[in-house]
């Protein structure tokens, strides 16, 4: 039991996103049957079921990075010794860290910017919808910057993915 809690909380991103994107499913599908059948359409539907996918997109963005899932292409990488290789990884990492960490900045910014903004339907602040790039990017900076750590602590040795290939 203790371990499923752990890699419930381990992988919370990973919970919190799926969650979010089966309800996202639920409420189109219901919208759908609801326009199709009955002739209505929830009125809150489309704006609910966007802003939960808004908010799949950046947590699930931010696990991607957390597990390395992310595309990249890493042919001439694989083929450099492996110090050159940690090399580029503490590089990469560390321009990710800051990338994400400007972004942040950025997400910050247009939410204070667009804080008088409301929802149509929902009549609420715009600030809950666009809280997901802080929160998204806020995660990239934090899993970016303990990939850059494990870099530097393990450098030269093989990795996971590497072992694998």
């Amino acid at each position: 039991m203790k371990d499923k809690l752990m890699h419930i909380l381990k992988n919370l991103d990973a919970y919190f996103a799926g969650t979010l994107f089966f309800i996202t499913i639920c409420i189109v599908v219901i919208n759908v049957f609801t326009r199709k059948i009955f002739n209505y359409v929830l009125p809150w539907g489309e704006e609910v079921a966007t802003s939960l996918f808004v908010y799949t997109v950046f947590v699930g963005a931010a696990w991607c990075l957390r597990t390395r899932q992310h595309v990249g292409v890493d042919l001439l990488v694989n083929k450099l010794p492996k110090s050159a290789r940690s090399i580029v990884h503490i590089i990469t990492d560390a321009l990710i860290v800051v990338l994400n960490a400007y972004i942040t900045f950025l997400s910050y910014q247009f939410i204070i910017s667009s804080k008088l903004k409301t929802m149509p339907v929902l009549k609420i602040s715009s600030v809950w919808l666009n809280t997901a790039l802080i929160i998204g990017f806020g995660l990239m900076t934090i899993y970016s910057l303990i990939h850059v750590v494990n870099d530097i602590r393990f450098f030269g040795q093989e990795t996971e993915e590497e072992v694998v290939e």
